[in-house]
């Protein structure tokens, strides 16, 4: 070879090398570039009704977040070049399972509901294979990837923080499984019993979205849901006309009274489920309900979730079903009490159940509630005590299981308590032997309510198909650790979202479920599911997600979430102030009291603690008959929960100025989230204000009194009743603003409505505290003049 062509083939090899060097990296396979589709999503052509489904929430979403609209092709009529989106497993998606025979992708060993998002190279162009072995995990795949696309999924609804017109194709290697079989929320329509089928199909939906699995639908016994008879008689329901025979009688009302906001109401008053509206008669309650509930049913099931019917409580009975020799007990909104041992109780529980089963075969699981909870820890709510004649007699065949149950202290050991865990698990063997003559196959769980140290002796005597679940919150027996030990059945926790003391507020939970092990404890002692109690959904986001989150992710814990739950939400520019106030968030949550919030607000009853109650006393009396000593220890500590409440408000005005912070450093289609936060937030701080007010009121007026009673410091007396006066004008204003703050958010969110409606409750008692006040102050001047 010579020079010349030496160099020329040198100088082409180098040409060559230099492209290969110096040449742009090929730009990274986009699904939307410009806001014009770029990509395809791909289905199977033999692609069921629900994968189609799929196909089209993707395309959906997509569009959301970055206006162009996918086109959806079967996987032989693929236009050529683009990249595909393919939905499916290998068993319905031809394409799937070629890249599972050249290795691209594995399904096998998959767990029910898992799910696989895989990048790879299929007919020479990109493609992510997006499904599970399951319909159900090709569903969360999709939604999985759209999360990872900017979408977030809430309890409430779908968030786009930002618009993407460039939407890249994600590098993904995804395999991921649920930690637990069932994941879900709990619903007690007798509180909630505004929601109709909508509010319901849009529950279910996001559920779905949020890789949950199960509704539990709960009602108390007496409720529309069932029909059955006892003694002759057919089961009358305890459930108000007014609200279209739904909600219980402590729960129930109309917007009638409602004197802040009326106008976010109908006109005619009614609060109930629009299908319940017309219904005026108990026969027409029955019939309603049950078509209602089908639908529930039936529509969870197209989305993939499992409904559980859960009734409570043993051993309450309806009120005209207890027979008149049965000694009755406390009245509660799910009946009233008899003696466990009573023979009416398993009569009447298992005529209930039967019909449960019968009536919505479809269900699947069937619930009750068997261990209740207890008044100040040592009490149950029946109010039988361990000595009743009947409970002893109960008793006597399960003694053997009382070294299964822990030992009590204190008050529970005085009271017998033990005697009373041995009577529930005996009624609740007795009863699923009786409804498992007639329905060997059918679902059944037994379910507790802070009654976890009956769980082991529940495990020694019923059959290992019976489910079992504790409510936890905190305290009381719901340690995670009383589920130790028990092997071969499907164990259930079931933590509160919202409770029954909380509902003006967001409570915030991820703390408390991580000092209750919530999720960690659940993983450590084998659970099948867990099971979000939710009395409210909008505020509960958070808690929520926590939950969902912590199905699919053992490692979970209270910061790490908030820094990917706000971070994902809101952006990263603005997580600094937001986990610092989420923080305080979470620690007021805490100082109130994670197990029931001080009672500060019950979301079904008139009963909180907003209203005004001052001493009430014959002033007209020249002897007060005041016993001063009681009298001072009341005003102590009147004024250290004044001092409590106004260092609520305190902590929640500093996480309000740090998420005002953060406002302008949030995405644009987070900010109306963001501005409920602050909403709630600053609401909150008007309720801790008002709390203050009151507590201040009841300190003026209670020093009046002393004054008053000796007789020898008359204007010691007025000075304290005219900042008693001042105090109740100021708590009077605060509660009108409070309900004030609600209107804007109660005319779009049925829960904040709900509260709006309850809250008007308070209003009256601080218009008579002024009026109480007034008279007292005009009668010390009269007999004055």
């Amino acid at each position: 070879m010579g020079p010349l062509r030496s160099f020329r083939m040198c100088v082409s090899l180098l040409a060559v090398a230099g492209g290969a060097l110096f040449a742009r990296p090929a730009a990274p396979p986009l699904l939307v570039r410009d806001g014009r589709a770029e990509a395809v999503i791909v289905v199977g052509r033999a692609a069921g009704t629900f994968q189609r489904r799929v196909a089209g929430e993707l395309q959906r979403f997509i569009k959301a977040v970055s206006g162009a609209e996918l086109p959806i092709a079967e996987c032989g009529k693929l236009p050529a070049g683009q990249p595909l989106l393919i939905v499916g497993g290998p068993k319905t998606n031809p394409l799937v399972a070629a890249a599972e025979r050249q290795g691209l992708v594995r399904f096998a060993g998959l767990k029910p509901d898992g799910f696989v998002l895989k990048r790879v190279a299929l007919q020479g162009r990109p493609a992510l294979i997006i499904g599970g072995n399951d319909e159900a995990g090709t569903m969360y795949a999709a939604y999985d990837l759209l999360e990872r696309l900017g979408v977030v999924f809430q309890l409430t609804g779908d968030i786009i923080p930002q618009v993407k017109p460039d939407l890249p194709l994600p590098e993904l290697d995804v395999r991921k499984e649920p930690v637990f079989k069932d994941r879900g929320m709990h619903c007690w329509h007798g509180i909630r019993w505004y929601m109709g089928l909508a509010d319901f199909r849009r529950l279910i939906d996001q559920l779905a979205k949020m890789k949950m699995n199960v509704l539990q639908f709960y009602w108390g016994m007496g409720g529309p849901w069932i029909q059955f008879r006892y003694g002759g008689k057919a089961m009358a329901t305890t459930a108000t006309r007014e609200s279209g025979f739904v909600a219980w009688p402590g729960a129930s009302g109309t917007a009638r009274a409602v004197t802040v906001g009326r106008d976010c109401f109908p006109e005619s008053g009614y609060l109930g489920p629009p299908e319940f509206a017309g219904v005026k008669t108990p026969e027409r309650a029955f019939r309603t309900a049950r078509e209602f509930l089908r639908e529930v049913i039936r529509y969870a099931h197209t989305r993939k979730v499992k409904v559980w019917l859960n009734l409570g409580e043993i051993p309450f009975v309806p009120p005209n079903l207890a027979p008149p020799h049965s000694r009755r007990g406390r009245s509660f909104y799910c009946g009233v009490s008899l003696s466990p041992g009573d023979p009416a109780v398993l009569d009447i529980w298992e005529a209930a159940l039967l019909s449960m089963i019968e009536t919505y075969p479809e269900a699947d699981r069937y619930w009750v509630v068997g261990g209740s909870e207890l008044l100040g820890a040592s009490r149950p709510v029946h109010a039988f005590p361990a000595d009743d004649p009947q409970v002893q007699t109960l008793i006597r065949d399960y003694e053997h299981l009382r070294p299964l149950i822990p030992p009590k202290s204190g008050a529970a050991k005085t009271r017998r308590l033990a005697d009373l865990d041995l009577a529930d698990i005996a009624v609740a063997d007795k009863l699923v032997r009786r409804v498992k003559a007639h329905h060997p196959d059918a679902p059944l769980g037994m379910a507790l309510i802070f009654r976890g140290g009956q769980l082991r002796a529940l495990d020694a005597v019923l059959p290992k198909d019976v489910a079992l679940m504790n409510m936890v919150n905190f305290t009381g027996e719901t340690a995670m650790s009383y589920f130790s030990g028990i092997r071969g059945r499907e164990l259930v926790v079931w933590p509160r979202v919202t409770d029954d003391g909380c509902e003006l507020n967001m409570q915030l939970n991820a703390m408390m479920y991580d000092h209750d092990e919530t999720i960690a404890g659940a993983v450590r002692y084998g659970l099948t599911g867990v099971l979000g109690q939710l009395n409210k959904e909008r505020g509960a986001e958070p808690s929520a997600q926590y939950i969902a989150e912590g199905a699919w992710n053992p490692e979970i814990h209270c910061r790490s979430f908030y820094e990917q739950y706000l971070g994902r939400l809101y952006g990263p520019k603005a997580l600094g102030p937001l986990m610092n106030a989420f923080s305080l968030l979470e620690e007021n949550e805490k100082a109130l009291g994670w197990r029931g919030r001080h009672g500060l607000f019950s979301t079904w009853s008139a009963s909180c603690r907003m209203a005004a109650a001052l001493r009430r006393v014959d002033y007209r009396r020249k002897d007060l008959h005041i016993d001063r000593t009681e009298l001072e220890q009341a005003i102590r500590r009147t004024e250290t929960e004044e001092q409590f409440w106004r260092g609520r408000a305190a902590q929640c005005a500093r996480a309000l100025a740090l998420l005002r912070q953060a406002r302008p450093k949030v995405w644009p289609g987070s900010r109306a989230e963001l501005n409920y936060v602050i909403y709630k937030t600053d609401n909150f701080i008007t309720i801790f204000k008002l709390l203050g007010a009151i507590n201040e009121a009841r300190v003026a007026f209670d020093r009046a009194l002393l004054a008053m009673e000796s007789n020898v410091a008359r204007a010691e007396a007025d000075r304290h009743l005219e900042h008693c006066r001042a105090a109740t004008e100021r708590a009077n204003c605060l509660a009108h603003l409070a309900a004030e703050q609600m209107i804007p958010y109660a005319r779009r969110w049925p829960t904040e409505r709900h509260i709006l409606w309850i809250f008007n409750k308070i209003i009256p008692s601080h218009e008579a505290a002024r009026r109480y006040v007034a008279d007292v102050i005009a009668f010390r001047k009269k007999q004055g003049s």
